[in-house]
């Protein structure tokens, strides 16, 4: 948690220079919590499947949340990597950000439609939600359009 709350903390650091009200800083600390817990799926996917190495892991929403938390990853890196320059005009950035949140949210979309919307009722309750990091990953799946909210309040 502590790693995606760093990333989140790169996202959200221009628009807290900015003059914001007191909903302006509600709705900044709902997306730094938004963003953080989604960018916190990447670290915790690679410590769960290669450093604990527990039986029957990774499950679907593991890999969604992994999955999830790429772009906001990445962005940051390019973000940290053009400090100098202002992020309205960071071109890379915002393209990075924006096709790379529309592709993962399409595909956790089609993931999501396809496992439990598409088959017969008894396939879809098969599908097991067991560990809390399968959980959560679903629910941000399933919650995609949020993913594409915080995105918009980073690049406004």
């Amino acid at each position: 948690m502590v790693m995606g709350s760093a990333i989140a903390s790169i996202h959200t650091l221009r628009v807290m220079r900015g003059d914001l009200t007191g909903a302006g800083w509600a709705m900044l600390w709902l997306t730094f919590a938004g963003v953080a817990v989604t960018a916190t799926g990447p670290f915790l996917y690679l410590g769960r499947r290669y450093a604990r190495r527990i039986a029957d892991y990774p499950k679907i929403g593991d890999r969604l949340w992994a999955m999830l938390g790429v772009p906001w990853l990445l962005t940051a890196v390019i973000q940290s990597a053009t400090s100098g320059s202002e992020t309205r005009q960071d071109s890379l950035f915002t393209l990075s950000l924006g096709v790379g949140l529309g592709v993962v949210c399409l595909t956790a979309l089609g993931v999501v439609w396809a496992t439990w919307v598409m088959v017969p009722p008894e396939q879809a309750a098969r599908v097991e939600v067991a560990p809390w990091t399968n959980r959560v990953g679903l629910i941000l799946a399933i919650a995609w359009p949020i993913q594409c909210g915080l995105g918009l309040v980073v690049l406004n």
